[in-house]
């Protein structure tokens, strides 16, 4: 069996025979739950010899040995009826970890996917370790704890080691959860500690400290749990800069202090982890995100888009993420199976829940009602400013919420426009694809002779064609209040629409931005304002666009020709890039070319001494945002990559969509054009009175 875990084909082991499976003693798939099961009361008297080493009976080494094997392979129960596979990490944490608040973990789904997860990757030879993105007091530090001291447990010479945000976190998770969990470990599986065992910085075992009763065999193989040790240190660039790492627990990497960029620090531990090409040890990195101007969530970011094991089939980083949304294994909605309860609950469930759950904190019945993600939600809906992404944060949906930016120092209102992004995620089929076709085939008009030998010209028309491959986007829906309305006038083609759509281009050239990268043209069409028909859905919209990196200038220029063709109405260019004009005029469009009040040219001027248009543009799109972001559906000119939420004054050259939607704006708030009127004629030049005489 296959499972499909965070974009990952997980093989699960053969599932045995149904009689060797734990099923809890009944047959009820009801009553088949995972339970935790004490140690056998044989094991409330262990004998030990001179050396303080463990004489387990033959009893005793049996249940012991089946332990150890479970540990190392992995478990089968049945849970609800279905039969269900476990790590042997996840049933060693489940089993035998005692967490810091002296109690055994519950059995999760969230948890199991997880360690199915590790496991794949952890046996993956070039994968050194996971980023684990997650919410607040998820338990992932726990879980990474566990996994410490079961690599000392189970192997030779492991070397291992732990560090967070600061000192006093990592020296808490040392003491708290290494150390406490060691403590609580059945003899079986708790190798002899050779240094003090109440140091507080290190723990170093002994190769072993089990035998059988009249024998010499242990109950874990010679070779395991062997000269092994596992410490913690203060966060530093250099904590971990040298000799053999064999697994790590790096805590919170998104809030480290800004002088320990995390990047760095991953870059130098990754070579403890290696000998030649061979890899010798693994990293685990959970972590819930800071404020990305004040903590270290911009470097944890960087790791983050190196290690996305869909876009490379071996990462940069040689690490790859892991991510669950907020609301799967939310406490307070986690069933008697362990199976979160992400929307409303089952009777069934509703019940388990309100008898589990409610009372102990602050959740009511109405509250289990909604399941854990509208929960979530509604407990946005009375916070604001950085209140609100604070507890996005802590609690992110998805992989952009986990990195939310702070509004402080931001140019735009990015709750608002975060708020549009995860509304179109769930509400994809807003806009579709397609391409612009000339009705006959023949571009802009045919020439047509008539029998008598006159020459009239016939202007020809464009035709929207849904393609899923197509170059433009367009609200779903949407068609231009004056599509093709385009006259001819002394030898020149004129848009007749002006006063019901404006678009904005902001052409390439072939340089490159700052960052190395070749900028697209990018054209918005934005539908005006219709005071005469307050009610369409589409006024005041970004309905239409062209974003793409054409083979040439004159390739990207016929593409927003024929978008501005079929809107019927001109085109404000941003004029630091003018072959435009040129292209317009020799196909006689030159009409279609935005002319801004006072100036002497076309266009226009945003680079250089444009201060003032980039200012503009921020003042149009902050109070656009304000009052209609929930008109926006092209999720491109809402990214950070080249929107609005990473828009920089001081680098506007990478925000194509934003610039272009910018002078879109502009073209749209400071010219106007009136509806073209019908002359009226009277009566007279019908039928014409005669005058008397």
């Amino acid at each position: 069996m296959v499972l499909n875990i965070y974009n990952t084909d997980i093989q699960l082991p053969e599932q045995p025979p149904i009689e060797q499976i734990e099923c809890w003693g009944t047959d009820n798939p009801k009553e088949q739950y995972w339970r935790r099961k004490p140690l056998p009361e044989f094991f409330e008297q262990v004998e030990y010899d001179k050396n303080g080493d463990a004489l387990l009976d033959s009893q005793q080494r049996e249940y012991a040995m089946e332990q150890v094997k479970r540990c190392r392979d992995g478990f089968w129960f049945m849970n609800n009826g279905i039969p269900t596979y476990i790590t042997g990490k996840n049933y060693f944490y489940l089993q035998f970890w005692k967490l810091e608040d002296d109690i055994y973990p519950d059995y999760r789904d969230l948890d199991r996917r997880y360690f199915l997860y590790l496991n794949h990757w952890e046996n993956i030879s070039w994968c050194l370790g996971v980023l684990i993105g997650k919410k607040r007091r998820q338990g992932q530090t726990s879980i990474g704890t566990s996994n410490l001291v079961y690599e000392c447990v189970f192997f030779k010479n492991s070397n291992c080691g732990l560090t967070s945000k600061t000192e006093k976190d990592a020296k808490t998770a040392f003491t708290n959860m290494v150390a406490f969990g060691y403590r609580q470990l059945p003899v079986f599986l708790k190798p002899k500690q050779l240094n003090n065992k109440d140091s507080v910085t290190e723990l170093v075992f002994a190769h072993k400290s089990v035998n059988v009763k009249g024998g010499k065999g242990s109950t874990i193989d010679n070779d395991t749990g062997h000269r092994s040790k596992v410490d913690y240190r203060a966060p530093g660039k250099n904590a971990y800069d040298s000799g053999r790492l064999t697994r790590g627990l790096f805590d919170e990497g998104g809030k480290f202090p800004l002088d320990v960029p995390f990047s760095e620090f991953i870059s130098i531990v990754s070579k403890t982890m290696v000998k030649g090409v061979k890899k010798v040890g693994f990293m685990e990195c959970p972590s819930t995100m800071n404020d990305m101007t004040k903590g270290g969530g911009a470097e944890y970011k960087k790791l983050w888009e190196l290690a996305d094991h869909v876009k490379y089939q071996r990462t940069p980083n040689r690490m790859v993420k892991y991510f669950t949304p907020a609301y799967d294994g939310y406490v307070g909605f986690i069933d008697k199976y362990g199976i979160s309860v992400i929307d409303s609950p089952s009777p069934e469930q509703y019940d388990y829940l309100v008898e589990n759950f409610v009372g102990i904190g602050d959740l009511t019945e109405e509250d289990v009602k909604l399941g854990a993600r509208d929960y979530l939600i509604n407990k946005r809906q009375g916070l604001e400013g950085t209140l609100l992404e604070e507890e996005i944060r802590m609690n992110p949906f998805d992989e952009r919420e986990m990195f939310m930016s702070s509004m402080q120092g931001s140019v735009y209102n990015t709750f608002k426009i975060n708020e549009q992004l995860d509304w179109l995620n769930f509400n994809n089929n807003c806009v579709e694809r397609g391409n612009l076709v000339w009705e006959n085939g023949d571009e802009f008009y045919k020439e047509v002779i008539h029998n008598n030998g006159v020459r009239e010209i016939k202007i020809n028309k464009l035709q929207w064609i849904p393609n899923p491959n197509g170059v433009y986007e367009k609200v779903m829906g949407w068609m231009p209040k004056e599509m093709n309305n385009v006259y001819q006038r002394g030898g020149y083609f004129a848009p007749n629409g002006n006063y019901a759509v404006r678009i904005g281009c902001d052409p390439f050239k072939y340089d490159k931005t700052k960052d190395n990268r070749k900028s697209n043209c990018a054209a918005y069409a934005y539908q005006m304002e219709d005071l005469q028909d307050p009610n369409n859905e589409y006024n005041e919209m970004f309905v239409m666009k062209y974003v793409d990196r054409a083979a040439t200038t004159d390739i990207q220029y016929q593409y927003v020709l024929k978008m501005a063709w079929f809107c019927g109405c001109q085109v404000l260019f941003e004029r630091n890039v003018n072959g435009w004009k040129k292209y317009f005029e020799d196909k006689l469009c030159a009409n279609f070319l935005m002319w801004l009040p006072g100036e002497v040219e076309p266009g226009i001027y945003s680079g250089g001494g444009g201060a003032k248009t980039v200012q503009q543009i921020c003042d149009y799109t902050e109070a656009y945002i304000e009052k209609n972001i929930n008109k926006v559906y092209f999720p491109s000119l809402l990214s950070e990559h080249s929107g609005w939420l990473g828009f920089d004054v001081a680098d506007t050259q990478k925000f194509d969509d934003a610039m272009a939607a910018g002078f879109a704006l502009i073209a749209a708030k400071t010219k106007r054009y009136y509806k073209p009127q019908e002359i009226k004629k009277t009566i007279e030049s019908i039928m014409p009175y005669n005058k008397a005489v």
